[in-house]
């Protein structure tokens, strides 16, 4: 799960910097819920939202004791198009878990991002995104920093790639710091966000919303949200799209001393999706890196690394380096989207990082740190926290049955490192804050996980996904009986943002029910190097 942090900092860490502007446009009992739509408060700094509706919903703190305490959940609408071929409400999850839906509604409305339909269903649906409890709009939302700034200041020592054990102790160190801190803002609330407790909800608003099925999109850890409500109220189960799927059943459970990325396989994943973009670069067209011989190259450049970063002054006299972490966390999240080698080049930053390593020239290290300062430094890749690690961090240290000994994820990080070469530490210390998470999780569901829906759903995974494995979809699509499983053969994470042929048939599933034919598969819209 840690991989799948990596790529929407910027538009989720906007939300929950700004989310305390909206305003709350409706209330709802527990027991009788109701929503009171209108329209959303202008938040310049999210282009978007004021072109949607909003509305709140109140639901138990713990559903176990609906009398109690409330949270409070967002609503985000953007009304059906054509209300005269209007077919119900369609609920969005982003994933993270920490990613408010909101936003990317918002992006999705104004253009910002690529829609994982096409305007079939935007025509037929009122598209709904609920920002759950604990994120973005919702209130109490988790934010264990106050700023980027304040964040970029407690990660300072602490990196993503920890290269020996005291670089490890660092990152326990800060890990315990970093979750005795959310505990003593958040107390008892941390104990309720769990995966479970987000199904029930959607429940309640699938009912406010008048539906009798809940039709639904979710992506990433939202599949997973999806399995578990599938679970829980099958026959509630309407149009179901499970895009990129975070496979819970294996990353909540497995050996007391393995962690998330182990049990999914989200390190070897990444691993092969990279051995994927080199193989493309050595027989592509436009492939920077390809006079290096990539697929020899790249791991004489990650052992060169290992052993001695790179110090790098810019044109403009800024300092800098490469380092192994850097690197390694760069590769990690470009992987996710094959459309950043075309228009970032992380193939240029890695033929100049050969270079430089082997027989630099000083107009190509000047080079290299300019794209290291815009590429990496800027974004703070290599830093070991961001804002989104708060919620995210409750929902994966509730949901997840792992070790409270922080040395686990150094063990199993060298467990996995012979197969996973630097994406294996990468990806197991995405989690590694659950070491000293401080909740106790009353709503935590274990199972089981096979159930037959009255409506098939639809599942959809890329070949070479670096956060969310193939095999965690098909394992997936076995649980949820009678499912279908479209194939993206291509790199990248969220199927629908790589595959125009992925939006064809989510869109036909949605407006005509129709599914891809047993075994289909769908070419990406962009092959890095073509």
């Amino acid at each position: 799960m840690g991989g799948v942090r990596g790529w929407c900092r910027a538009i989720g860490a906007m939300v929950l910097m700004v989310a305390s502007t909206l305003v709350s446009v409706g209330t709802a009992e527990a027991d009788q819920p109701a929503l009171d739509w209108a329209n959303c408060a202008v938040i310049d700094q999210i282009p978007g939202l004021e072109r949607l509706q909003c509305a709140t919903l109140d639901v138990p703190m713990d559903h176990a004791a609906p009398g109690g305490a409330t949270v409070r959940i967002a609503l985000f609408k953007a009304p059906a198009r054509d209300p005269g071929q209007r077919r119900g409400s369609l609920v969005i999850n982003r994933g993270g878990p920490g990613y408010p839906s909101s936003g990317y509604l918002a992006g999705l409305v104004s253009g910002a991002l690529p829609s994982p339909w096409d305007d079939r269903v935007w025509d037929r649906y009122d598209v709904i995104a609920v920002d759950q409890r604990g994120i973005g709009f919702a209130t109490p939302a988790v934010l264990c920093f106050d700023t980027p700034a304040a964040v970029a200041s407690f990660g300072a020592d602490a990196t993503t790639v920890p290269m020996n054990p005291q670089d490890a102790a660092v990152r326990a160190a800060r890990d315990a710091e970093f979750a005795a801190a959310c505990r003593q803002r958040y107390g008892a609330l941390l104990d309720h966000l769990t995966t479970a407790a987000v199904a029930r909800d959607l429940d309640l608003v699938r009912a406010a919303l008048g539906e009798p099925r809940l039709n639904f999109l979710g992506q990433s850890y939202g599949a997973a949200l999806g399995l578990v409500y599938a679970n829980l109220f099958p026959h509630q189960v309407g149009s179901f799209v499970l895009d990129s799927v975070l496979n819970p059943v294996w990353a909540s459970t497995g050996p007391i001393d393995s962690v998330p990325s182990e049990r999914t396989g989200s390190d070897v994943a990444t691993t092969e999706a990279m051995n994927e973009a080199l193989r493309l670069c050595a027989a592509g067209q436009s492939c920077a890196f390809a006079v290096d011989d990539p697929v020899r190259a790249f791991p004489v450049l990650l052992a060169e690394l290992r052993e001695h970063p790179i110090p790098l002054v810019a044109p403009d006299g800024g300092r800098t380096s490469l380092t192994y972490a850097k690197l390694v966390s760069y590769l990690g999240g470009a992987l996710y989207q094959p459309w950043l080698w075309r228009e970032s080049g992380p193939d240029r930053l890695l033929h100049l990082a050969y270079r430089v390593s082997t027989a630099p020239t000083d107009t190509e290290a000047a080079e290299l740190a300019r794209l290291v300062i815009e590429q990496i430094d800027a974004g703070g890749l290599d830093r070991g926290y961001s804002l989104l690690d708060g919620p995210y961090s409750a929902f994966t240290c509730n949901d997840d049955q792992l070790p409270r000994f922080a040395p686990a994820w150094w063990a199993s990080a060298q467990r996995r490192e012979a197969i996973a070469p630097g994406f294996a530490t990468l990806r197991a210390y995405g989690t590694s804050m659950c070491a000293f998470w401080q909740s106790a999780p009353s709503d935590r569901y274990t199972g089981p996980w096979e159930v037959r829906t009255d409506t098939p759903a639809l599942i959809l995974n890329s070949r070479f996904d670096p956060a969310t494995p193939l095999a965690g979809a098909l394992d997936v699509a076995r649980r949820l009986d009678g499912s279908r499983v479209l194939i993206h053969e291509g790199i990248g994470h969220i199927v629908t943002q790589q595959s125009s042929c992925g939006v064809r048939a989510v869109s036909d599933y949605l407006t005509a029910g129709t599914l891809p034919a047993e075994g289909a598969t769908c070419d990406p819209d962009t092959i890095p190097f073509a």
